[in-house]
This record gives C-alpha cells, structure tokens and sequence, in this order.
C-alpha cells in the first residue's frame, strides 16, 4: 500500500439550467482546454474527470455526491497557494466554471492509496467507479481516522467477500494557512473511497449485502456516494506506472 502525491477532489453540481448530457459536454471539452493551461506553469500534475453515469449514477441509500468529480493532481501545497493566484487560472477555468457549475464547488486534498491494485490505472477506465465520501465520527480526530480508514482491506460499507477489481482510498489533509484559503469551507469530507467494478449490476450485488457504517469511524449521516466512468485527461507521471500502464503523452 503506497502513498501518492497530493490529489485535489472536487464535487461539483451542474447549473440547474442544464442537462447531465450538456453538463458533462462542457466539461469534456471547453473546461478541460482551459484546465490543460494549467499544466505548463507546473500547476497540474495530472488531470482525470469522472462523470456520474447517466443512468443508475445513484448508489442506494445514499444521497447524491454530485455530477462531476474532477482529480487533480500537485505535488504540494504550495503549489495550491500558486494555482489560486494564477493568472493561468483565474483568467481561464475560473472564470469559466459559472457556465456550468451551480455555486461553489466543495473540494478536498488528500493523499491517495492503493488498496488493491487489480488491471492498473488505465485499464480501470473501462470499469465501472463507486466514489464514497465520508466524514469522520465526531469525536475522532484526522490521524486517528486516516490510521483506521486505511486499515481495513475491502470495501468499507461492504461485505469481506466483496471482491472490486482495483480499490483506493483517500485521506484528507489539512488545508494550512494561505495555501488553503482558496478551499476555506469547501473542504467537508475526510475520505473518499474508490472502488473498481466491471459492471453496475456487479457493484449491485455486492452493495446490497452492505453492512452498517462503523459510528466510531465515520458520520453515517454524512455519506455521499455516486457511480462515475473515469475519464483520464492527463495521468500523473510521478513514479512506476503499475503493471500493464503507460504514462499519459
């Protein structure tokens, strides 16, 4: 189980205005020229988009996470801190994100790890991905929860006999000082869970055997869930790829 560089997640709600379908167009396309600037200045170390499936996005039991979950990839910190005051940025995907994002979206940095590492990175994309948004129990500090969350090797919600394809968890960490005010208010979730399926009928089935959240670990009350396919625009190139990947070119 290995640590990655920092990854900003980001839950994002489409203008009320438009549909999934338009929504995600926009995204695949206009905000995703103006995000790729991002990535000569050093800002942006990778770039995937997961789009709520169209049909059957919705995990039961669970409220809705939100349409859109872009991942974006830095190597710290202090990078965020540049972002924010990019004119690369604020001329360009902020400026932007009005045209189809309702309000502001709600974000978190975390560390990602690889649970199970199943086909690799690329070949996940043709699976089917079940992101979990979780808070951790009042009363339970980050570290404690990171150390807990990390612990178990399936599925949190699921049965020990559920088998995804690839599992990944994240943990949040704290935002510090000017490097965060960015993100002040928007940072709600202290996890997020992704697990790889090869259909949502297979997800289903395992789902349905779910048993309840563990109180001392996480908020129940708090979940959010939702089905996306991935769709890598630029995977990181830090590191080893796994097995059977390429770096993106």
């Amino acid at each position: 189980m290995a640590g990655e560089p920092l990854k900003l997640i980001g839950l994002l709600d489409r203008r009320s205005d438009l549909s999934l379908a338009q929504f995600a167009q926009h995204w695949r396309t206009v905000h995703r020229d103006l995000s790729l600037r991002l990535i000569a200045p050093g800002l942006m170390g990778g770039y995937v988009q997961n789009h709520r499936l169209a049909t059957d996005g919705e995990i039961d039991g669970l409220p809705l996470a939100g349409d859109g979950f872009p991942e974006l990839w830095t190597s710290g910190t202090d990078v965020l801190k540049r972002l924010a005051a990019s004119p690369d940025y604020l001329e360009g995907a902020y400026l932007d994100e009005g045209n189809f994002m309702a309000g502001r979206s709600q974000a978190l940095l975390a560390r990602e790890f690889v649970i199970v590492e199943g086909p690799g990175r690329v070949a996940a994309t043709l699976l089917v991905k079940a992101m979990i948004f979780f808070r951790r129990a009042p009363g339970r500090s980050l570290a404690s929860f990171g150390s807990e969350f990390l612990r178990p090797g399936h599925p949190l919600l699921l049965p020990d006999a559920a088998r995804p394809a690839r599992l990944t968890r994240h943990v949040t960490i704290d935002l510090p000082g000017d490097a965060g005010a960015a993100y002040d208010g928007v940072q709600t979730y202290d996890g997020v869970e992704a697990s790889y399926w090869l259909d949502r009928a297979t997800f289903q089935a395992a789902w349905a055997e779910r048993s309840a959240a563990p109180a001392d670990l996480i908020d129940p009350g708090a979940t959010v869930g939702v089905l996306v396919r991935e769709e890598p625009v630029l995977f990181p190139r830090h590191g080893t790829p796994p097995t059977g990947d390429t770096p993106a070119r």
